[in-house]
């Protein structure tokens, strides 16, 4: 007689749902961060054993969902970047990479034009405060009341 396997024994199981959508999304953003380092499209769809039809609509899908950051957060975000760019572009100069000067002149234009400074269209540089909005007038002082001579104290 022929003893009854136990369910713990049968063959594994599918990938639940679960990890198959985590492997799906994994699959996704790679194929999007593959576009974004400039892959050709036929070249990632080679890579994840996709079609190029497939690739194409993995990546309009993830670009419908994407979520546009505030302008805030995304001036913090390049703000950051550039810093990190300008830390290497500096570090290249003064190793005698005469290249990364003008990079390094490239990034701080950039960083200038993020943190308010830019150009008037005379083509003369502008500070940030010059576009703001005015400030509201300073408060003017009360003169002195007339008889504040009278209340002064005495002197001894």
């Amino acid at each position: 007689m022929a003893k009854k396997a136990h369910p713990s024994e049968a063959a594994p199981a599918r990938p639940s749902r679960l990890v198959a959508r985590r492997e799906r999304a994994e699959r996704n953003l790679r194929v999007f961060n593959l576009l974004k380092a400039g892959v050709p499209v036929a070249q990632i769809a080679l890579q994840e054993g996709l079609s190029a039809r497939r690739t194409r609509e993995i990546i309009q899908e993830t670009l419908d969902r994407r979520e546009i950051d505030p302008p805030e957060g995304f001036v913090q975000l390049q703000i950051g970047r550039l810093s990190d760019a300008m830390m290497v572009a500096h570090a290249a100069m003064m190793e005698g990479n005469l290249q990364a000067l003008d990079r390094l002149v490239k990034i701080v234009g950039e960083l200038d034009r993020y943190h308010g400074f830019g150009r008037a269209p005379s083509g003369r540089p502008v500070m940030a405060a010059a576009l703001l909005p005015p400030a509201a007038a300073p408060a003017l002082a009360l003169p002195a009341p007339a008889d504040a001579a009278e209340n002064r104290p005495a002197k001894d």
